[in-house]
């Protein structure tokens, strides 16, 4: 749900330690909603509490691999399949030019070549909060079958928080791209595994501060 997918994006992008009254600030959330899901991820050996209930260390690849197996990209969001006449890339590459018309954040297999490739992509998936008016922006056509791209309807906030923004595209960050190839279809998985390898090889590379974190 909503809830727990902002705390498990949270815990994967930011390091601990820090308490329950921080993680809810953070996230919007009740607090006693944040220490009971915290202590069902300790039970499940997800993360690791402090000796005063806080966030002393978490376990991210496992922690995402859980989270998706209740979450699914192309169920979870709203989404619009479209031919793009242009292909793919040419789409992706005209994102920077219209964002008066919807904040659109790349996810999936074209933001996961970023950071761990595995192939070329060729099935581009975008947040955007108006698909309709992108899409007619853009000239995609709708489909059944055949679409290589997806529009999607963010399901919460949380799916812009850490976007990086190159060559004037934003693209969602590591974890959310991680939990949406793992979900998503035909090597998207391989993908995501990929992602996740390059988040814990470094771990330097989440965030430090909950002060640079935000779920909306």
């Amino acid at each position: 749900g909503r809830k727990a997918a902002r705390l498990i994006r949270l815990l994967a992008d930011v390091r601990p330690p820090y308490g329950v009254g921080q993680v809810a600030a953070a996230t919007g959330l009740a607090q006693g909603y944040v220490s009971r899901l915290l202590d069902a991820l300790d039970r499940e050996a997800l993360i690791e509490r402090s000796a005063r209930g806080g966030v002393a260390d978490v376990d991210v690849a496992a922690l995402l691999r859980r989270w998706a197996k209740s979450y699914e990209v192309l169920t979870a969001n709203e989404a619009s399949l479209f031919v793009a006449r242009r292909g793919a890339v040419g789409t992706m590459e005209r994102f920077g030019t219209i964002e008066s018309t919807g904040r659109i954040v790349v996810t999936g297999s074209f933001a996961a070549v970023r950071l761990a490739p595995v192939a070329a992509p060729v099935f581009l998936m975008a947040y955007c909060d108006d698909p309709e008016a992108i899409a007619s922006e853009l000239d995609l056509l709708p489909a059944d079958e055949g679409a290589n791209v997806a529009l999607l309807r963010p399901f919460d906030p949380v799916v812009r928080a850490g976007v990086a923004v190159e060559g004037g595209v934003s693209f969602a960050a590591a974890s959310q791209v991680a939990a949406d190839c793992l979900t998503g279809i035909g090597r998207m998985p391989a993908e995501g595994e990929a992602v996740l390898r390059w988040i814990v090889a470094e771990p330097s590379r989440r965030l430090t501060s909950l002060d640079s974190w935000s779920a909306t």
